[in-house]
């Protein structure tokens, strides 16, 4: 009885105790170690007792009433409290509530002198049964933070016959319980905050099953599959540091996510799911194990919740890869001549400042400037130069080229030089090595010339040069992507449709993103993957 503030010596016989007595009283009460770490390991032992479906009553009964709180595993083998309301005193016992509060606290302390304990215990179990025992196939474990106070005492030992820990009827005469049947002894705490002390017994409890990372893989088909590589074995502690090194394939201004999951009978169940921004290429990943069942990423920072469910994550996923691009070169092929020259330019300007910023690195990112204008057919200019320009260049020296572009007068000529610029385009292209993906970027309208008389009334172009040779050449690079933007639909012919290979579009409906997501220079969103590869390191 703490004699802080002198509340409880009124009830103790005697007065208060002498120095020495108090200090007895305490060496023996604390030769057992700390109580609430005992009360802890024996919470502890008692849920990894349970079964997966198992369930843990924890009935708390103290100064104020009774508490139960009910463990459960949940869908990921991990155990989750469930405090229920408390029970006070006077719903348990209300013959006793028939004064003051200080009144119930002395009856409840074993003040029951004239009262009827027959009747007193009769009314106990009954209310007991129907307010506070929890339902059959529940484990009880007994909590007494008001030690040595009868009805309290035999309030838990009711709730260990009903939970059939004893068996029979309880007799009219109290008894309290065996100190040494573990099973129907309560832990006696004293200034030991039950609740807390159940919150920090079940988060350092060691794993029950194993947590992985969620990463695809691609089969052999090309098929993407979701897997899991593994974060904490079953059996880590609390504070096990967990390391993987992982792939970001398609960056993404949404994320990519890291979904942390343990593998039931029916598949995944996600535990936690959270995106981190990452640029392409190679990350480390390291994880602290938190708690029972709580990771925490210390290695990328920056992870955030995601707010998709796991269903919505699962269909975002493409039927096949995106290959993924790290060096890349632009080629864009632009005609001057009409009234469309500027918005080419404009369209040409956003995707090459859209890719400057996909590909911040100088070595990953190329950019030509191929302009042409029209032949000169007059006698002896027919050799005059139609091309202007410069070849592979950083992204800013290609930004200047194109600012410094002027239009050029039209004719009434039907082709342009399309194929002069395929032939300048085919001499660089053969010098990029394979490994780099290279795309080709058309805008314009007018066809390019035939090599010789066309039927169509083209004239041919003065030099003999051959489109189709020349984009053979092109062709024969072995990651190449090819698209034509046109000023209208009306001049869709073989050659803007040979050229347009990978896609087609009109001037006035493109734009910057959908021109990059048509060649695929960035992933469009129903193409990318939004969880991480696994690292060939691992």
């Amino acid at each position: 009885m703490s004699p802080s503030g002198g509340r409880d010596l009124p009830f103790i016989r005697g007065g208060r105790p002498s120095t020495a007595e108090w200090d007895e009283a305490l060496r023996r009460a604390e030769a057992g170690g700390d109580p609430a770490e005992r009360f802890r390991g024996r919470i502890q032992q008692a849920i990894a007792e349970l079964s997966d479906r198992g369930r843990l009553a924890i009935a708390e009964a103290g100064e104020s009433g009774i508490t139960v709180t009910v463990i459960v595993m949940d869908g990921f083998g991990l155990p989750r409290p469930r405090p229920r309301p408390a029970v006070p005193w006077t719903a348990l016992v209300p013959m006793l509530a028939t004064g003051s509060l200080q009144e119930l606290r002395f009856r409840l302390a074993g003040g029951l002198g004239g009262v009827d304990h027959a009747r007193l215990w009769s009314e106990l179990r009954r209310n007991l049964e129907e307010q506070v025992a929890p339902p059959d196939g529940h484990r009880l474990e007994l909590v007494c933070t008001a030690p040595g106070w009868p009805v309290p005492e035999r309030a838990l030992a009711d709730l260990a016959r009903l939970a059939g820990d004893a068996g029979g009827n309880a007799p009219d005469a109290w008894t309290a319980p065996d100190p040494h049947d573990h099973r129907r002894s309560p832990s006696r705490l004293i200034g030991v905050d039950v609740a807390a002390a159940v919150g920090d017994a079940v988060a350092a409890l060691p794993l029950r099953a194993p947590l992985d990372l969620v990463v695809v893989e691609i089969e052999s088909s090309g098929r993407i599959l979701p897997i899991g590589t593994q974060l904490f074995a079953a059996g880590d502690e609390v504070g096990t540091e967990s390391a993987v090194s992982l792939r970001c394939v398609h960056p993404h201004d949404d994320g990519t996510v890291l979904a942390v999951v343990t593998w039931r009978d029916d598949g995944p169940r996600a535990l936690f799911t959270g995106v981190v921004r990452l640029p392409a290429g190679r990350h480390r990943l390291r994880a602290v194990l938190a708690g029972a069942g709580q990771v925490k990423f210390v290695e990328p920072g920056g992870v955030e919740p995601e707010r998709r469910s796991w269903s919505e994550l699962m269909a975002t996923l493409p039927d096949r890869l995106v290959p993924e691009t790290t060096e890349l070169d632009v080629i864009c092929v632009i005609d001057r001549c009409g009234g469309g020259f500027e918005s080419r330019r404009r369209l040409a300007t956003e995707f090459v400042k859209l890719v400057k910023r996909r590909f911040p690195r100088p070595e990953q990112l190329g950019v030509a400037v191929v302009a042409y204008g029209r032949h000169d057919f007059r006698l002896e200019q027919e050799h005059a130069g139609v091309l202007e320009g410069a070849w592979l260049a950083p992204a800013a020296s290609a930004l200047d080229t194109l600012a410094g572009l002027r239009s050029v007068r039209p004719d009434r000529v039907l082709g342009a030089p399309v194929e002069e610029a395929l032939g300048l385009v085919a001499q660089g292209v053969r010098k990029i090595p394979a490994k780099r993906r290279v795309v080709t970027l058309f805008f314009g309208d007018r066809p390019p010339h035939p090599p010789r008389d066309d039927p169509d009334g083209v004239l041919p172009c003065p030099r003999g040069v051959d489109w189709r040779r020349e984009l053979r050449r092109i062709e024969r690079h072995p990651r190449l992507t090819s698209a034509v933007v046109l000023d209208s639909s009306e001049r869709l012919d073989a050659a803007w449709r040979r050229l347009g290979r990978t896609a087609l579009l009109r001037l006035d409906q493109a734009d910057a993103g959908r021109l990059a997501a048509a060649t695929q220079v960035v992933v469009p969103d129903s193409g990318r993957l939004v969880f991480p590869m696994l690292d060939p390191e691992n």
